[in-house]
């Protein structure tokens, strides 16, 4: 290919293959799908997207996992058609594939078949780079690649979607090359996923006085530590449910640690840290250190993100839509969502499956009925009566328990769907249908745990502290107001009494919710929804409804700290174990 070492990554041509094929690379199996698409710089170049008419049987397996039917390809271009498109398109390229030895080999193969010349690109493999630059990865399939790097796959298993979750994994492994290793040029990337890795290496001197004068005293406690330079800079902010073990783990001796890490301990001279109560406040308290001081070696979390929300506008027939932010409109939010792929796949299937208008309020005005009221998409409130306004109401609701997680009818619905395009051998259609539903169900076991708008997430969590034994029942209390930690306190079963004022406080203070929320306290509601979804078998939530007052939320607090402390511990962990009744099979 002739390319020279002074040619930088940002400037190299890269063309990303992925294949669905009848089988492994042998003779008798052929290409039913071919996606390839040219980059540079992240930029899209061009793009050879087509299925394949194989002239064989598409195994049953085959069809299965991939959604591809002989229907479908019947009418496909042969490969030898689409064989000169796409050697014009990789010429002069790095081939790019996720298992390159599959992809490469199978290419050649078929131009071989139809009398081409094998070609001879250089090509990276995403997966022989992960492996060097992700050792702790234990698996780097693609899929479980793009769930790491926070890349949600369209069409799995499809050529186009595979190869659009590659080119995104391509670049942040491109990324990663450069902060771990200081690539910058696509020769010294293309030797990196063969360099092999060294398990060894000589202890550095000041490991030893580290461990004696700093790791010696870091209690094994919940906390955030920071690891600092001979001048003070914080390099590194980090947490941990035991901060000896996690902070030793850096400095033991021949230790296999990628790169990355070994460079930064070279030059770590000072460690401090901060105790926390839970991990849960280490976790917030680690955002807001890894913002605070941008550290040099913390790849993640070093400026807010953008989480979407779903919006019920504040107006007397109230419709759904997405929104980039709180703002104060008085309208109800649901979320926040991990990204505007998942909240616009919630928002499509609200308005598939519920019946509120998607009308502007200044068409609403005109009262007159529109076309969604003809496909029965709309309850059309714009059409004046006290029973169109009664039942508007009731579909709000009915979408509220939905965003809530408290009625998951609609994830039976499409589930008993999905079963009957695959009956009726609509492979594709089946296969998105239950992406969806993975997607929602991730969603909705989470929003379950926050169980309301914004505007009314308020819950106490309960869960039993690292002391937690028969003989002393100390259980962590977490208060949520609004989406947000405000207090967290240790009691013993029997101090749960005397909260009665401390409770007070917090949930009938009478401070209304606030009209709006800036990007840290959203990215707080953020790794909150995560935290209750991870920890989901662990904890029990009271959730405070509109019609408590204080002495009946006292009340119920105390009979749930006395039914769960009267348990054994497998009594216990059975009991929160099965708190969660929202997920479906």
């Amino acid at each position: 290919m002739g390319l020279e070492r002074q040619i930088k990554i940002s400037e190299a041509v890269f063309t990303v293959v992925d294949l669905e094929t009848t089988g492994g690379v042998q003779p008798e199996n052929s290409i039913i799908e071919i996606c390839a698409i040219k980059v540079q710089g992240g930029r899209v170049l061009d793009v050879c997207d087509t299925l394949v008419n194989p002239h064989i049987p598409i195994p049953y397996f085959i069809s299965q996992y991939t959604g591809i039917t002989n229907d479908m390809v019947g009418s496909a271009p042969a490969i030898k058609e689409i064989l000169p498109k796409f050697l014009n398109l990789v010429s002069g390229t790095v081939f790019v594939a996720h298992n390159v030895p599959f992809d490469f080999g199978f290419i050649n193969m078929e131009l071989a078949k139809n009398g081409y010349e094998k070609i001879e690109n250089r090509w990276l493999c995403t997966l022989r780079l992960a492996r060097r630059l992700l050792p702790k990865q234990q698996r780097a399939n693609l899929g479980e690649l793009s769930a790491y790097f926070g890349i949600q796959i369209q069409n799995r298993h499809r050529a186009r979607g595979d190869s659009d979750a590659t080119v995104k994994v391509l670049y942040e492994l491109i990324n990663l090359a450069r902060e771990q290793h200081g690539v910058e040029d696509i020769e010294d990337l293309l030797s990196l996923q063969f360099r092999a890795i060294r398990h060894f290496k000589k202890e550095p001197r000041h490991f030893q006085k580290l461990r004696r004068e700093t790791i010696a005293n870091i209690p094994a406690k919940s906390g955030v530590y920071l690891m600092k330079s001979d001048g003070g800079d914080v390099l590194y902010v980090g947490k941990s449910k035991n901060l000896k073990a996690r902070v030793s783990s850096y400095f033991n001796q021949n230790t296999d640690r990628a790169e990355k890490v070994n460079e930064l301990v070279s030059y770590v001279r000072k460690i401090d840290y901060i105790l926390t109560g839970t991990e849960l406040e280490a976790l917030l308290l680690e955002s807001k250190l890894i913002k605070l001081h941008r550290p040099r070696y913390n790849t993640l979390l070093k400026r807010y993100r953008s989480y979407p929300f779903i919006r019920l506008t504040a107006h007397d027939f109230p419709k759904l839509e997405i929104a980039a932010d709180l703002q104060k409109d008085g309208a109800e939010y649901f979320g926040p969502f991990s990204s505007m792929d998942v909240v616009s796949d919630v928002l499509e299937i609200l308005n598939r499956h519920f019946l509120l208008r998607n009308c502007s309020d200044q068409d609403f005005r005109k009262n007159r009925t529109c076309i969604y009221l003809d496909l029965k998409r709309c309850l059309a409130p714009c059409d004046d009566g006290p029973l169109k306004e009664q039942k508007y109401k009731e579909e709000i609701m009915r979408v509220r328990n939905f965003l809530s997680g408290r009625d998951p009818e609609i994830l039976v619905l499409m589930a008993e769907k999905m079963k009957v395009l695959a009956e009726e051998q609509r492979y594709e259609e089946a296969s998105e249908t239950k992406s969806k539903i993975k997607s929602l169900r991730r969603v909705f076991y989470r929003q379950a745990s926050i169980t309301a708008s914004v505007n009314e997430n308020n819950v106490v969590i309960l869960l039993p502290s690292e002391k937690y034994s028969d003989a002393c029942k100390e259980f962590v209390l977490l208060f949520v107001r609004f989406g947000r930690l405000v207090a967290e306190t240790k009691v013993l079963d029997d101090d749960v009494l005397s909260l009665g004022e401390f409770i007070g406080h917090i949930y009938f203070n009478g401070h209304a919710a606030p009209l709006e929320s800036t990007k840290e306290q959203i990215d707080e509601m953020q790794i909150l929804a995560g935290w209750i979804y991870r920890n989901r078998t662990s904890l029990s939530c009271l959730y405070v409804r509109p019609e408590h007052r204080l002495s009946s939320l006292h009340e119920e607090l105390v009979e749930r700290m006395t039914k769960l402390s009267s348990l054994s511990i497998p009594e216990l962990q059975k009991e929160l174990g099965v708190s969660d009744e929202t997920e479906l099979s």
